[in-house]
């Protein structure tokens, strides 16, 4: 006979799987959006496994969910790297992010009330302390643009556009150390959140823009400048 208890004990261990997954997931990206794995770099399963004190499995599974973000291949002979952008992948990601960008700004600019605009402001409060790390700027920045995608309203759009902000993760990294970079941001941030207060899409989708190409520029350099010294 089926009992109350034995029926909680069934439904336990796929939460108790489904967290342990999450985790895994949520530490390899981490890691890798914050460089703390080289883009280009050779990833061993059993290694990551150990490291996490996890079985390879979770690891594998969440590998492939990496797979699907473009953060890591799986190629032919059995190898997994860390996926290295190239000059045209970045223009393409630009391409595809810019527009999504627009669209949900102003779909948060369609709504009543802005809730989580206090959010914002609190992030862009503290991405302008004066002795701010690079590590946490680049930690508040994601953070920014997240809240920004969440507040339109549309869990799939802030999921595509978590996903390309993510692949060029790793080298917005190293935009973060970088000071002039780092308040021109700033400054351009302060646009769109006075554009979200005044509720103005023209204003809004100007100071959008004008940082998402800063921020290609910037992010280009560094690419480029990558791949130069690799061909030497």
């Amino acid at each position: 006979m089926e009992t109350r208890k034995t029926k909680h004990m069934v439904l336990e261990n796929p939460i108790k799987k489904q967290s342990l997954q999450s985790m895994v997931y949520e530490s390899l990206r981490q890691a890798l959006v914050q460089r703390e794995i080289e883009p280009g770099e050779q990833l061993n399963i059993a290694k990551l496994a150990k490291m996490l004190n996890v079985s390879t499995m979770p690891v594998r599974e969440a590998l492939r969910r990496l797979e699907a973000e473009g953060l890591v291949t799986f190629n032919s002979n059995k190898r997994i790297l860390v996926h290295k952008l190239s000059p045209q992948d970045l223009e393409d990601i630009y391409i595809i992010r810019m527009p999504l960008e627009e669209l949900a700004l102003l779909m948060c600019l369609e709504l009543e009330d802005l809730a989580g605009l206090e959010v914002l402001e609190s992030l862009h409060q503290r991405m302008c302390r004066p002795r701010i790390s690079a590590a946490q700027w680049f930690d508040l920045n994601r953070a920014f643009h997240m809240q920004l995608h969440d507040m339109s309203g549309s869990p799939r759009l802030s999921q595509i556009l978590q996903g390309l902000w993510n692949s060029t993760g790793p080298y917005l990294r190293i935009f973060s150390g970088n000071p002039k970079a780092v308040t021109r941001a700033n400054q351009e941030h302060a646009g769109i959140l006075e554009a979200l207060r005044s509720r103005d899409p023209k204003k809004a989708k100007l100071h959008l823009r004008s940082h998402l190409r800063n921020g290609l520029k910037s992010v280009r350099v560094i690419l480029e400048a990558e791949y130069n010294s690799v061909d030497r």
